[in-house]
């Protein structure tokens, strides 16, 4: 199998391409564009837990912006490919509220001009458009929703993420390309984006400085979340063993479509975690910042949630809760050798730790 992963130097894609590395003999054509969110050092670093060496071959890196098309000498670069991931995508809803034009161009075209290259690849065996919970816009307390339930994004980004599935669907009833939607929660895991809320919270611990929460006491944001390994595990069965959007089936809109969903916790409630794992203790209210969203976000949902039954009833089990890997990850990012990833600079944190240290003594 040769795998094409666009967004592969991005925070899930890197996760995506040490597990496919870790789980099947796949080959690995990398797809990105390298901005702000790309970084191939992360790629690098699989070198560390020696995966790469004698299978370094398995990788190869393509640079390519998808808002333009993929021309006759990009696609020999890449060559055929039996399967294509599609992560590539602008992501982050504070930026499409200031600009939203970018979304639209990455997301929407990039998809199409995406679709294209795959319409002229001969035996492509999968289309995997990864999407998002968000295309739903806010779940009201106690609904999870469901494959074929009606999308209603809230801002541009998660209405740019909809344009994408749309375009998705249309290439597989119009050209017949096997393509399968999968919808995915909030992703996290270490090396993750220092703008992300995890991530963020954790250096905002380590650092001292209040923690930023999204509601009012009483009436908090709330995701479901889900670790990438976890993700990976999904997208490797869906590639392998799950269903394609069929023109037969075009009134179905649960068909071809898969959620990877995670478990749901408020942002509190995993601020508290962050802090006990980091200082054994929770949040007092002195350390946090209740931010009202609706008036510093428009467009910010209080509540995402997906109903994952499906993937379930077709005989996935995912191997990692969420307790264990949330640990694990943040442990991991908040060990003094890895804080680089949070922005931090390892020196400073390290001589205020020193200093907090002396004032207990």
């Amino acid at each position: 199998m040769k795998l094409l992963l666009t967004g592969g130097a991005g925070f899930i894609g890197h996760h995506l391409v040490e597990h496919v590395l870790k789980n099947t003999d796949w080959q690995i054509v990398i797809l990105d564009a390298l901005t702000y969110a790309g970084d191939l050092g992360k790629i690098m670093l699989i070198e560390d837990i020696d995966i790469w060496g004698k299978e370094k071959s398995r990788v190869k890196f393509v640079w390519h912006d998808l808002r333009s098309p993929l021309e006759n000498s990009m696609m020999q670069n890449i060559g055929d490919v039996d399967c294509i991931w599609h992560l590539a995508a602008e992501t982050h809803v504070d930026r499409s509220l200031v600009d939203s034009v970018p979304f639209v161009l990455s997301n929407v075209l990039g998809t199409t001009n995406l679709l294209d290259f795959a319409k002229k690849q001969g035996g492509l065996q999968r289309f995997i458009q990864f999407s998002t919970d968000e295309v739903f816009g806010s779940a009201p307390r106690g609904v999870f929703y469901r494959e074929g339930d009606t999308c209603n994004p809230s801002n541009p980004y998660s209405a740019s993420k909809e344009g994408a599935e749309a375009m998705a669907k249309a290439y597989a009833f119009s050209f017949g390309l096997p393509v399968t939607i999968t919808r995915t929660m909030n992703v996290f895991g270490e090396r993750q984006h220092p703008e992300k809320f995890i991530p963020k919270t954790i250096r905002s611990i380590l650092s001292s400085e209040k923690v930023v929460i999204h509601g009012l006491p009483g009436n908090i944001s709330s995701r479901c979340w889900i670790h990438a390994r976890n993700v990976g595990d999904a997208l490797l069965w869906v590639t392998q063993k799950g269903e394609v959007i069929l023109k037969s089936k075009q009134n179905d809109c649960n068909n071809g479509v898969y959620h990877i969903v995670g478990e749901e916790a408020s942002v509190l409630s995993l601020a508290n975690r962050v802090a006990r794992i980091i200082r054994g203790r929770e949040l007092d209210n002195g350390e946090i910042e209740y931010v009202d969203f609706h008036s510093v976000r428009p467009g910010h949902d209080l509540r995402y949630a997906l109903n994952g039954g499906k993937l379930r009833r077709s005989g996935f089990e995912y191997e990692y809760g969420l307790e264990e890997s949330f640990d694990k990850c943040v442990g991991w990012m908040a060990e003094m050798g890895n804080r680089r990833w949070l922005g931090l600079e390892t020196s400073m944190v390290g001589i205020r730790g020193k200093q907090r240290n002396r004032e207990v003594k």
